[in-house]
């Protein structure tokens, strides 16, 4: 047997390809369809790099990761496979790209928002990183037999997974680079620990994955549960787990207001005062992510529409237009109203949520 391809109508400057069929059988047409495009990052020095962590010195933590993974996560681990099969490439090289943010700093980028009050469920996220590979990101939808469907905005030779996803079980999830001072080398991959909880039929289950699968790096996950009518963040870094619920107090939202969230953690803080922490990093790279952090404040006082998510997410000193931290796309979710944004290259773009998530582009 071999997959379904389609082409959806571009949104907002973004291509999108829709895959259907087994899993095998999605994961390898997914790298055959796009070999062209992986083949462009793999040209690349950067592409280079991080394969050059699983050649090097570093190449005990690499397996040490890897064989993790592939025990905790099997599923995911040979989805990995059949990608890396597809695209005509080592399957250690989408191994060392995909643990990128596990074994090594990921840049940074990415912004995140959820509120869960009056106004109901909203959650809006903006996809950053190098400006290099604008041209190549794009939305992608998997309709695998046995897994709610979902669509990504998608890196070729990525895990579909790290990024912006929303599915057909109703949940939606940004997701946060946040980096560690020593990986956790008996943990899992971040990018296949996202790509397990999306698979989840509901947000229960998807919730207890990100607390209870530990990362071997660090994500902040924002978790949009439409059914369940809650967001939360979850942190999950090189072992440890925190999390916070849109609309309750917490130390990152004091007095219950909306959740915001850049790249650094938040809710895992440091072990003892003055000590060097194996978790949590403070150098220029985390100031950056603060200075964006308080200008994301600034510009969400009140969140009441998704057009405000979307403001907030595009406004000066949250919107990144450097060569190496460019927002790809910023997208936002109404789940009650049945309502997404999406801004890419082009003009806004707003549409059904359930239909986007199944790989059907119906404009509202």
């Amino acid at each position: 047997m071999t997959a379904l391809v389609a082409h959806c109508e571009p949104v907002s400057g973004l291509e999108w390809t829709v895959l259907s069929g087994g899993r095998r059988e999605v994961m390898t047409a997914l790298g055959a369809e796009h070999s062209g495009a992986i083949a462009a990052w793999r040209g690349t020095d950067a592409w280079r790099e991080l394969v050059g962590r699983a050649e090097s010195s570093r190449r005990r933590p690499f397996d040490a990761v890897v064989a993790s993974t592939r025990r905790l996560l099997p599923v995911e681990s040979a989805e990995l496979g059949w990608l890396a099969e597809g695209a005509g490439i080592p399957e250690a090289e989408l191994w060392a790209l995909n643990l990128r943010g596990d074994l090594g700093r990921d840049g940074t980028g990415c912004s995140d928002l959820c509120t869960a009050g009056g106004s109901g469920l909203l959650m809006g996220h903006n996809e950053d990183g190098d400006g290099g590979l604008a041209g190549l990101v794009r939305l992608v939808t998997l309709r695998i037999d046995g897994d709610p469907s979902m669509t990504v905005v998608w890196y070729p030779g990525m895990l579909p997974a790290n990024s912006f996803v929303t599915t057909s079980a109703g949940l939606t999830f940004g997701m946060d680079h946040v980096p560690v001072h020593r990986a956790d080398t008996a943990a899992a991959g971040r990018h296949l620990v996202a790509r397990h909880a999306q698979r989840q039929a509901d947000g229960a289950r998807a919730r207890a994955v990100l607390r209870h699968i530990p990362c071997a790096g660090g994500f902040a996950f924002d978790v949009a549960d439409g059914p369940g009518r809650r967001g939360d963040i979850i942190e999950n870094a090189a072992g440890r787990v925190s999390s916070a619920t849109a609309g309750t107090a917490t130390a990152a939202a004091p007095s219950g207001e909306p959740l915001r969230h850049t790249n650094h953690l938040r809710l895992i803080g440091a072990r003892r005062a003055g000590a060097r922490d194996g978790v949590v990093v403070d150098d220029r790279w985390t100031g950056e992510s603060r200075t964006r952090l308080a200008a994301l404040e600034t510009a969400s006082p009140r969140l009441e529409a998704p057009g405000d998510v979307l403001a907030a997410l595009r406004s000066d000193g949250v919107l990144n237009r450097e060569p190496d931290l460019y927002t790809f796309t910023s997208t936002v979710v109404d789940p009650a109203s049945d309502r997404i944004l999406v801004q890419g290259a082009g003009e806004p773009w707003r549409g059904v949520l359930s239909s986007f998530a199944a790989g059907e582009r119906m404009s509202a």
